[in-house]
């Protein structure tokens, strides 16, 4: 039988994220994967929503429990949907980042530059040095995921560390946290409670300047989870720093 999901806030802190292997704070929302047990019963495998590969075809009418979320949480899962359909298909080898980090997008004819942009799923709109400018990007986020890359699991959680930012996650997860930091700055804390670390979900995947639709996941007073209801479309980025 194919696999079921559902969403759903963790009625403790006892469960893993099956991805991250970090506990799944109480009151965090989380997304299960149910399949059939080898008996008459369903096992359900729980995983933070950032760390959860969103599913083919998956539309909310069958992520159970979507219902039940607060509003703020049902466009948390809506992002979550987007930036997974607007992320990058697979993994670029190291020979494939080094040939974009040699593109030079001021000196490319605009042929070049348009077919260059099409190829990394990018419409080739406005004038050429608006196409340049975006092509630019691309290739310095391919120069940092180069760098990065060639980091350690521990290095990364260190550089991580040194921002205050999240240390959980893949390696791959470390490497776009840091890119993402190195070229927008690290996310602050929120504004409103003061204790959780902002999120962001970007409309796109370039040409947003590290802003977005930014929300708190709330943070542990003690014992106690406190959630926080803060959203905003900006945020002020703190300086990104590298021992």
């Amino acid at each position: 039988m194919p696999a079921s999901y559902c969403v759903q806030y963790a009625a403790s802190n006892r469960s893993t994220c099956k991805t991250c292997k970090t506990k799944i704070d109480a009151g965090a929302l989380r997304i299960g994967t149910i399949t059939a047990g080898p008996g008459d019963y369903d096992i359900t495998s729980w995983r933070h929503l950032a760390c959860n590969k969103q599913p083919k075809g998956l539309v909310e009418a069958e992520l159970a429990g979507f219902d039940a979320l607060r509003p703020p949480d049902q466009q948390a899962v809506r992002d979550w949907r987007t930036a997974a359909a607007a992320s990058p298909a697979k993994k670029r080898s190291a020979d494939e980042l080094q040939a974009v980090v040699e593109l030079d997008p001021k000196k490319m004819k605009l042929p070049a530059l348009k077919k260059a942009l099409q190829q990394h799923g990018l419409k080739p709109e406005g004038g050429k040095a608006a196409m340049a400018a975006l092509l630019s990007e691309v290739v310095e986020r391919s120069a940092l995921e180069l760098r990065y890359s060639a980091l350690s699991l521990l290095e990364l959680k260190a550089l991580c560390e040194a921002n205050a930012q999240l240390k959980g996650g893949t390696k791959p997860e470390l490497v776009q946290r840091c890119i993402d930091g190195k070229l927008h700055g690290a996310l602050p804390r929120c504004p409103q409670c003061g204790g959780g670390l902002l999120k962001v979900v970007y409309a796109q995947p370039h040409g947003h300047d590290g802003q977005g639709r930014f929300s708190c996941p709330g943070f542990h007073d003690g014992d106690a989870f406190q959630r926080c209801p803060y959203t905003a479309t900006s945020a002020v980025r703190l300086p990104w720093v590298e021992p």
